[in-house]
């Protein structure tokens, strides 16, 4: 519904981003599907509030308050005040989104691929 809230003189609305991590470092707070995107929100601990595309994005597990997400769960079926609601929590939490970027930055996400290559390398030495 992008035409609907580009008339807002205080929002900014990028299309089309090559650089998104670039905005994601910047930002407080990250709205976001359950897609890959919370994988690349948890290794820079960017606090991020999870609304899903659909059925499918709700089986991964890993955008869940466990790992330092707010998981609102389908995106079309969040009411616009229960989407304020967990906005202004989060916004008025400093506590709370330190507490999800730490739980983020547990998961050392960033070295996945040696973690990968050394259970590989593991099991042909066995």
């Amino acid at each position: 519904n992008y035409d609907s809230i580009k008339h807002y003189k205080n929002v900014i609305i990028k299309r089309n981003i090559s650089n998104i991590s670039d905005y994601m470092l910047q930002a407080d707070l990250i709205f976001t599907s359950a897609g890959r995107t919370v994988y690349e929100v948890a290794s820079i601990g960017t606090p991020a509030v999870v609304l899903g595309q659909n059925k499918r994005e709700m089986t991964h597990f890993f955008a869940s308050e466990e790992y330092g997400f707010s998981n609102l769960g389908l995106g079309f079926e969040v009411s616009d005040e229960e989407l304020m609601i967990e906005f202004l929590r989060l916004v008025n939490s400093f506590e709370s989104r330190k507490q999800m970027s730490g739980l983020m930055k547990k998961q050392d996400l960033k070295s996945g691929r040696k973690r990968v290559h050394k259970l590989i390398q593991d099991l042909i030495q066995d």
